[in-house]
């Protein structure tokens, strides 16, 4: 069996069940990845500590998975990783760090990037990039799929206005095309953008692809340069709370920024609210619409 060392002991089922557990698992871990804006084929063992374990569970527990689908895959992830362990790859097996403090989560704390940190990024970048990390803060978007924006995603900029103006994100995690309807604060920054006339994309470059292709390897290391103090890809996170604390529900947000479920939204997010904030984001599903 791929991934798991040959146990002569196992039924022609177990193993079949420990297959399908083994392509959920890489199904999850990939969208754990895709979400934190990292190609998991990049990824070393090591780098799969006890978070994303934790994080794996959230997950499968927000996608409405029963508890004893859970602990099956967990079976099948300790089995790995103990064979990855054996191999020398890892020093310690993260899914028996799990399984000893139970089911309890604990999520990494959010580093939200101040206002002079993403002002600082910003005059760092070249060109069109420049405008690119006051995007993120004003739509919630990942690197990639707004660094792949065409100008023709962009609809309604004859009136720009809130309410007005729509971006249809072509290039989004698992192919979801879904489309957001921009504040003002994103349209003025549109406004700001010089268009090309060899290039579709709104953050264009003169290399043959027209976009820059690298835009998250880039700006990390423009970050250690200023001082970010944080990843872009918290200005994403920073983009939920702050909707969450002026008022838009929970599955407003959830929608907005792609989310696969108001779960997960709520799993990042809720522990930065106040319980009167919880409340007015539980409160239906239109609230901030």
């Amino acid at each position: 069996m791929h991934g798991i060392p040959e146990q002569a002991a196992w039924a022609a089922s177990t193993c079949n069940r420990y297959r399908t557990s083994l392509l959920q698992i890489g199904r999850t871990l990939k969208e754990l990845f895709d979400e934190r804006n990292e190609d998991i084929l990049d990824a070393a063992a090591w780098e799969i500590g006890l978070a994303e374990i934790t994080e794996f569970v959230s997950l499968r527990k927000d996608a409405g998975v029963s508890l004893a689908t859970i602990n099956r895959d967990l079976t099948a992830f300790n089995h790995l990783m103990t064979h990855i362990k054996n191999k020398g790859w890892i020093e310690v097996n993260p899914v028996q760090l799990f399984e000893k403090q139970g089911m309890r989560e604990k999520l990494p704390p959010i580093v939200l990037p101040a206002e002079e940190a993403i002002a600082r990024l910003a005059e760092r970048a070249p060109g069109t990039l420049t405008y690119f990390p006051g995007f993120l803060n004003e739509t919630g978007g990942r690197i990639t799929e707004m660094a792949m924006t065409k100008w023709s995603d962009v609809s309604g900029m004859e009136r720009p206005v809130e309410g007005n103006v729509t971006l249809t994100l072509q290039n989004t995690k698992g192919g979801k095309v879904r489309t957001i309807r921009l504040r003002q604060q994103a349209i003025d920054i549109l406004l700001q953008i010089p268009q090309s006339n060899r290039s579709p994309y709104v953050f264009w470059n003169k290399t043959e692809d027209g976009y820059y292709r690298s835009a998250a390897n880039l700006f990390w290391d423009y970050a250690q340069e200023v001082d970010f103090g944080a990843r872009m890809h918290d200005l994403r996170h920073k983009f939920a709370i702050e909707r969450l604390k002026d008022g838009w529900s929970v599955y407003r947000v959830q929608r907005y920024i792609g989310h696969g479920s108001v779960k997960t939204t709520e799993r990042y997010y809720f522990r930065y609210l106040s319980q009167e904030q919880q409340e007015i984001a539980n409160a239906d599903g239109n609230v901030g619409l």
